[in-house]
C-alpha cells in the first residue's frame, strides 16, 4: 500500500503537523506500507529525518494553500497510485481536498480546529474538547468515518514502549520537564529560565528541551551555560525518556499535551497558538494540568507564582499524575493505521 503525507513545518509554523504525521507514517511503514511526504522546504535536517525513517520526500514549490503542486506530483507519481493521501493542514479545506481527491482512492484528513469544510473519507481529531462529536456535523459529509479524542492521539513509539516502565510518583517534584515546542516562536523558553532563577527551585533538576529550529537557540545556550540545575537537549530523540523522569512539566500545549499524558506528566499549561487553548482548558478542566493563559498574558511572576502553587500540594500532583496516565495509552497511531489499511472493509 502506497500512502503520502500533505503536511509542512518551518520556523514559523512549527513542526508538530509533520511530527504527528511522521509518527502515524512509522506505524504504517512498520506495517509494511510505502511512505511518501509531500511537502514545502522544510529544514534540511528534518528532510534528513524523513529520509532516515525510509520515506520520500517530495518537495513541492508554490503557495501552501494552492493545490496544483500537489495534482502535479501525484500525476508524475501516477494517477491513481496512492491509496491514501493525508492531509495535516490549516490551510487545506474543501477547495484543496476536492482537487487531489481524485488522483487518490481514499483522503484522510488530520485537524483540530473544525472552523472549515473538509471532503474526504476519513477524518482524525485527537484532542478531548467539550462537544467534540458535534463539533464537525455541518463540516464533512455525513459518509466520512470520524476518529475523535485522545485515543487515537499520533505519538511516536518510544512512548508505549517507555510507558510499560514508568516509575512510580509520590507527588514531590524533584525534577522538571521544560519544553515549548520545536521552534518556540514567542520564546517562552527564556521566560520559563527566568521564572525558575530563584532560590525556591534551588534543588530541582531541570530537563529543557528545545528544537534545533528554536527562535532563540543560542540566547538560551548562553542561559543554560553556567545553571547546573539545567540538561539542556537540542532536538533528542529521548522525549520519553525524559518526560518519564519527571515530576512536573512546564510547557506548550498542542501535540506534547498527548505525549506527556502517556508518561502520566501533569504540567503548568501557557498556549502559544490559537488551536492549543481548549486542549489546555480542558485539561485544566479534568485536573490534569494548570492553565496559566495565553503567552502574550502571561508574565514571569504568574510562571513562579503558579509552579510554587503545584510544587506545594503533593496530594494534588499525584492525583494529576494518575489522571495523565489514565487518558493516553500511546496506541493510538497503531489503532488510526489498522483502520487505514482495512479502508476496503468499512468504505
Amino acid at each position: 500500500m502506497r500512502i503520502g503525507f500533505r503536511a509542512d513545518a518551518s520556523s514559523e509554523l512549527g513542526t508538530g503537523h509533520l511530527m504527528r504525521c511522521r509518527a502515524l507514517a512509522r506505524s504504517l511503514r512498520r506495517k509494511g506500507a510505502e511512505i511518501a511526504f509531500f511537502s514545502g522546504r522544510l529544514p534540511e535536517w528534518l528532510a534528513g529525518e524523513l529520509r532516515s525513517d525510509g520515506f520520500r520526500y517530495i518537495r513541492l514549490d508554490g503557495a501552501p494553500d494552492d493545490p496544483e503542486p500537489m495534482k502535479d506530483a501525484l500525476t508524475r507519481e501516477a494517477c491513481g497510485s496512492y491509496d491514501w493521501l493525508v492531509v495535516d493542514h490549516y490551510g487545506w479545506g474543501e477547495r484543496q481536498e476536492s482537487a487531489v481527491a481524485p488522483h487518490v482512492r481514499h483522503l484522510m484528513v488530520i485537524d483540530d480546529l473544525a472552523n472549515r469544510r473538509h471532503v474526504c473519507d476519513l477524518l482524525l481529531d485527537q484532542n478531548d474538547v467539550l462537544h467534540i462529536h458535534e463539533r464537525y456535523m455541518k463540516l464533512v459529509p455525513a459518509s466520512v468515518r470520524m476518529l475523535l479524542g485522545s485515543r487515537y492521539a499520533l505519538l511516536r513509539d518510544e512512548f508505549s514502549v517507555a510507558r510499560k516502565s514508568l516509575r512510580p510518583r509520590d507527588g514531590h517534584v524533584r525534577t522538571l520537564f521544560v519544553c515549548f515546542g520545536g521552534t518556540d516562536p514567542t520564546n517562552e523558553t527564556a521566560k520559563a529560565l527566568e521564572a525558575l532563577n530563584a532560590d525556591c527551585f534551588s534543588e530541582l533538576t531541570i530537563h529543557l528541551v528545545v528544537g534545533r529550529s528554536h527562535s532563540r537557540l543560542d540566547q538560551i545556550i548562553r542561559l543554560c551555560e553556567n545553571d547546573s540545575r539545567i540538561r539542556l537537549h537540542i532536538q533528542t530523540n529521548q522525549v520519553a525518556k525524559l518526560m518519564a523522569e519527571s515530576d512536573l512539566a512546564l510547557t506548550s500545549g498542542g501535540t506534547i499535551t498527548w505525549e506527556r499524558y502517556c508518561m502520566g506528566l501533569p504540567g503548568l499549561v501557557i498556549a502559544v497558538a490559537d488551536n492549543q487553548k481548549e486542549i489546555a482548558m480542558s485539561g485544566h478542566r479534568s485536573g490534569v494540568d494548570w492553565y496559566l493563559g495565553e503567552s502574550r498574558d502571561v508574565s514571569m511572576d504568574q510562571v513562579r507564582t503558579a509552579l510554587l502553587e503545584a510544587m506545594s500540594d503533593p496530594e494534588r500532583l499525584r492525583m494529576a499524575q494518575r489522571a495523565a496516565s489514565e487518558r493516553v495509552d500511546g496506541c493510538g497511531a497503531d489503532r488510526v493505521a489498522d483502520i487505514m489499511l482495512k479502508a476496503d472493509e468499512w468504505r
